[in-house]
């Protein structure tokens, strides 16, 4: 402090000497200008670009719009830390923050609107006046860009607004738009001036579109008398006149005399073209637009030259009225339109042969034309040709001269069958039937199958198009396959290759079918041996059908599997890992287990039948229970299970018997587990007091090796508590809240990881339903599916409520909700988001304050310690950097695998390098990679499979360069569905990995 005012002082004192008068003034100016320039430079430091700032000297004033006091309180406390500043006068005005910022200057027939936001009732009264308005929808917001260039952008639109009738002219931030319609042709040129001469400085024009003035009725002419063509009415603009005087009109000079004007017909510059193009063929002749009808009149020297030009006009649904040449080459056409209309083309030799024509059902002879020259056998090829298009429900028959073609589509697989018969037998005598082209009928739903039973039997079924597809199909079955197909157009484009290729995956089935249901294939059934399994596994990979959208689930022939009895299996904790023995049922949940067990794993366990109906879930309980001991077993031996070992706390050991209590019914296990106790509590003897009233002896600790041991007992089936609550709330920044109880510390911990969500207010505590923790899930999940939102149980019931960010999204939760494992009846009121507007960018964080140190407070015993709160870590920045990508990788659902394990498909390679450039992006960024399957089979066999193929997709990445610690294997199974499991579509839609990036702790 004491240096700037030497600072400021010392040249003063200088001049002194020279001008007491003219010394003042400098210092102040300087003074002035210096803490002005500081000033901003604070405001510019802290984000507050809204702030103005005028000083009187060392006196500051403080004006501008923003959102919050708060905001002016922080930006008026960083001011006053600025030292020089004696006093701080704030200005502000507080009103909503508008992002972008936007003035709308509109005009309709010379009456002016303006609406948008304005800084300040200065600037509102301003605008007003300008546009000679007493009131308008001009709302105070903040957020407004550069003051003088969005003046001088909304003054801009104001003042021309004057050459519109109608328009409107937006400023959105600094971006100009502009778009009406001209009061005149001189306004429209004046107009176009001043948009070459562009925006004010500091502004950039958006989108422009400005028209002509209207004219009404729209009118065009152009008249040929055989040397030149002249033109003249209106036009829309220049480019449309220089089209005319450059047409296609084979060197015949083009006079103009052309206005410009809008309203113009629609298709009024190609129209024009092709008018002048087709009046320039004739001898001599007119065309004409007026409003919304064309016409064209005159001779034509030749035939090929009226058939061109009726050609040419037919699209436009001009008048064509031509004097008919004699017909050189004669045709005639008929097409069946669906609906059932039958429209005529070409030519009839007489009126009474069109006349006869017109009285077929739905017959439409208006573009059938009379000329001269018809083949000696007309009538009888267009007969022949009409008989085939009554049994279509679409199609065309044309003849020319003898020449005769017939395509279409069957109206039933009987008609296809008689037209196959008919044109198999030829044409009448005298024609020749060139081409005869005919599908059987279409179908909305195309499906087909071949099907192989244990006798080795071929069946196909379904849906073929014609006879040659269905000779070649049952060729490729072979001479012992039957058929029990129809005829029906609708397929796929390849369709017989892809049928053949079906038919050939067969052979390594000893039953099962491959069927096309008019999205996808798939091939389901049982191999013939584990090496035809490997071979049809390895034929569908080499044919790159998962990528064509092919499905595929094929299973093994089923092993041997030894009969145990009895039947044991355990589960062993030490401090070098876990080890397991005896027998599982399955080959999958043998891998589950291993996996679940962790990396120090020893698995000695074999596949055998005769597991009790609930070992799955129960084996899965059990080896939870035991991964939560400091060290013990679990052991099933063939009769009854038993839990022992050492606990790290009678907490954790509680903690562990609710959860099993929860996971499987073990109120008949054998339960003996140990846990340290609490070091007892120690009482200090009483300090004496002066002259002590008589004290009264403190009862005496209770010495540890007195203490009575825990009685390990099977924990009773805890009863509900009907007050029992639990709550999870979802944020606008995304931030989850849980609060309420849980029955387990594990649920607490997992409902925390699942969420990335806060779980310090949430307690373990007894007395949940029976039920409570899939439901929670269910709902925990599906709120983290929602923009905002709350979760809630109370009195017993479940409810959900929030903002989805679309209808898929509403959907799926809906369908979530509906499908609870728990079964709980849940109340829903989940609403869509509107389309969103563009974000506002956020306002950075002020600067902290320099804190001066005070004495600690004097507080009581009852006064709570308040720990001070520290602003949230930023989110680096690079975050973004691979967001997008990535999400946009997950969303096409690039990676394939094995069918039924976890082997990436090799196609999936250029995927992989594709992900792993992309994560390259952002190297500070945590990835979860999630593995999805849909509801087919047992639910945990499924989420072992999603788990392995989520880790074999690190493992791809890991090769690949991306560091290890970075990425998050996560196996979700079939508890997360996007779409309906009840179809093909959705089943392969379900099964996904899905990839999304996070920021570092």
């Amino acid at each position: 402090m004491i240096r700037d005012l030497i600072k400021w002082v010392v040249p003063g004192l200088a001049t002194v000497l020279g001008g007491t008068t003219l010394s003042v003034a400098m210092t102040s100016a300087d003074i002035a200008g210096d803490l002005t320039a500081r000033g901003n430079a604070a405001m510019a430091a802290s984000g507050y670009d809204w702030a103005e700032l005028s000083l009187d000297v060392r006196d500051l004033t403080l004006s501008g719009t923003t959102t919050d006091p708060a905001i002016v309180e922080a930006a008026i406390t960083r001011l006053a830390a600025i030292e020089g500043i004696r006093t701080i006068t704030p200005a502000v005005t507080l009103a909503p923050m508008a992002r972008p910022y936007i003035l709308q200057a509109t005009i309709d027939q010379d009456a002016a609107s303006l609406s948008g936001g304005v800084p300040d009732e200065a600037t509102r009264h301003r605008l007003l006046a300008m546009a000679g308005l007493d009131d308008a929808d001009l709302q105070l917001h903040s957020g407004m860009p550069d003051r003088r260039s969005w003046v001088s952008g909304a003054e801009f639109a104001i003042d021309n607004l004057k050459y519109f009738d109608q328009g409107e002219i937006v400023l959105s931030d600094l971006t100009v738009s502009v778009a009406g319609r001209a009061k005149s042709e001189r306004d429209y040129r004046d107009l176009l001036i001043v948009l070459r001469a562009g925006p004010p400085t500091g502004l950039a024009f958006g989108a422009v579109d400005i028209t002509p003035a209207l004219v009404e009725p729209y009118q065009w002419s152009a008249s040929f008398d055989g040397k030149r063509i002249e033109v003249t009415g209106f036009v829309p603009d220049d480019a449309s006149a220089e089209r005319l005087r450059t047409a296609d009109v084979s060197g015949i000079p083009v006079a103009t005399g052309l206005a410009l004007g809008s309203g113009e017909p629609d298709g009024f510059a190609e129209l024009s073209q092709i008018l002048i193009e087709q009046l320039a063929r004739l001898e001599y002749g007119s065309a004409s637009i007026t409003g919304g009808e064309s016409a064209l009149t005159g001779t034509p020297p030749t035939l090929e030259v009226a058939q061109g030009i009726v050609e040419s006009l037919a699209p436009s649904g001009s008048i064509v009225t031509l004097e008919p040449p004699r017909i050189e080459d004669y045709w005639i056409s008929a097409t069946r339109q669906p609906g059932g209309v039958v429209v005529f083309d070409g030519y009839a030799p007489d009126e009474v042969t069109r006349e006869k024509l017109s009285l077929g059902e739905g017959a439409d002879v208006t573009w059938l034309k009379l000329g001269r020259g018809a083949p000696e056998r007309y009538q009888s090829g267009v007969d022949f040709g009409l008989s085939a298009l009554d049994l279509m429900s679409e199609g065309r028959i044309a003849l020319r001269d003898n020449v005769l073609t017939i395509t279409g589509v069957a109206r039933s697989g009987a008609d296809y069958e008689t037209l196959v018969a008919t044109l198999a037998a030829g044409a009448p005598q005298g024609l020749v039937l060139a081409r005869a082209e005919v599908l059987a009928p279409r179908v909305s739903s195309y499906n087909w199958s071949a099907s192989k039973d244990e006798s080795g039997a071929i069946v196909l079924s379904g849906m073929v198009p014609n006879p040659e597809a269905e000779a070649a199909l049952l060729a490729t079955a072979g001479e012992t396959s039957s058929a029990a197909m129809t005829y029906a157009s609708g397929e796929p484009s390849d369709f017989v290759a892809s049928a053949e290729s079906a038919i050939g995956l067969l052979r390594w089935l000893r039953d099962g079918s491959v069927t096309y249901d008019g999205l996808g294939w798939t091939v389901t059934g049982t191999a013939n041996s584990a090496a035809d399994k490997q071979s049809i596994d390895a034929d569908f990979l080499a044919q790159q059908l998962a990528s064509a959208g092919w499905s595929i689930a094929v299973a093994e022939p089923a092993p041997v599997i030894p009969e145990v009895s009895p039947y044991l299996w355990s589960a062993t904790r030490t401090a070098d890992g876990v080890t397991l023995m005896g027998h599982v049922p399955t080959e999958n949940l043998k891998r589950f287990l291993a996996v679940h067990a962790g990396d120090s794993v020893v698995d000695t366990s074999e596949i055998g039948s005769g597991a009790p109906a609930d070992f799955v879930a129960t084996s899965t309980a059990a080896l939870d229970a035991v991964l939560a001991l400091e060290e013990g077993e679990v052991r099933f031996d063939g009769q009854q299970w038993s839990l022992n070992g050492a606990a790290a706390s009678i907490e954790a050991r509680d903690a562990l018997l609710a959860s099993l209590a929860v996971a499987t019914d073990s109120k008949d296990w054998s339960i003996a587990i140990t846990a340290p106790e609490p070091e007892p509590e120690v009482v200090a003897e009483p300090e004496p007091v002066p002259e002590p009233e008589p004290a009264i002896e403190p009862e005496p600790a209770i010495e540890p090796e007195q203490a009575p041991e825990p009685a390990i007992a099977e924990p009773a089936a805890p009863a509900v508590d009907p007050n029992y609550a639990f709550s999870a709330r979802r944020g606008p920044d995304g931030a989850v809240q849980l609060g309420g109880q849980v029955p387990a510390e594990p649920a607490r911990r997992y409902f925390g990881a699942i969420s990335d969500g806060d779980i310090a207010a949430v307690t373990v505590s007894p007395g949940a339903p029976e039920v409570f923790l899939p439901s929670a899930e269910t709902g925990l999940r599906a709120l983290l599916q929602l923009e905002t939102g709350d979760l809630a149980f109370a009195d017993g019931a479940w409810s959900l409520k929030g903002v989805a960010p679309d209808e898929a999204s509403s959907a799926a939760i809906e369908t979530a909700l509906a499908t609870d494992p728990g079964g709980a009846a849940w109340t829903s009121d989940i609403t869509v988001a509107p389309e969103p507007e563009p974000e506002p960018a956020p306002e950075p964080e002020p600067e902290p304050e320099p804190v001066t140190e005070t004495p600690p407070a004097t507080t009581t015993p009852d006064t709570p310690e308040v720990a001070a709160v520290e602003p949230d870590a930023p989110v680096p920045s690079d975050i973004a950097a691979c967001a997008a990508p990535v999400a946009y990788f997950s969303a096409r659902n690039a990676i394939f695998f094995a069918s039924g394990s976890a082997t990436i498909a090799g196609e999936s390679a250029p995927a992989l390098d594709e992900l792993a450039i992309d994560l390259a992006a952002c190297p500070n960024a945590v990835v979860h990679i999630e593995g999805h399957t849909d509801a087919d089979g047992d639910e945990t066999l499924n989420m072992a499979l999603s788990v392995a193929r989520a880790e074999a997709v690190v493992a791809a990445l890991v090769a690949r360069g991306v560091d290890y610690s970075r990425l998050y294997a996560v196996g979700y199974g079939e508890s997360m569905p996007i779409a309906d499991n009840d179809t093909a579509q959705g089943k392969r839609i379900n099964r996904r990995i899905v990839v999304t990036v996070k920021a570092q702790d």
